[in-house]
């Protein structure tokens, strides 16, 4: 997992137990389900953390939007 400096910040504050959840609850376009995400890239984009990689089954483009609170 590649993270920016700032997005690393935030990931670490969200707990162990709910990263994981929303690691392996992404949808695949391609697939049309929820899948894991790999090869993961972290960003802060106008204060929330998005996560872009790609499905664990198909590798097709994935991302995930965790809004700051």
């Amino acid at each position: 997992m590649k993270l920016s400096p700032k997005a690393k910040t935030m990931w670490e504050k969200i707990p162990p137990s709910i990263r994981l959840k929303l690691l392996n609850n992404v949808y695949c376009t391609s697939c049309s389900k929820m899948r894991g995400i790999g090869r993961v890239n972290g960003s802060v984009v106008k204060g929330d953390l998005v996560l872009r990689g790609v499905c664990t089954d198909c590798t097709g483009d994935v991302a995930r939007l965790i809004e700051s609170a």
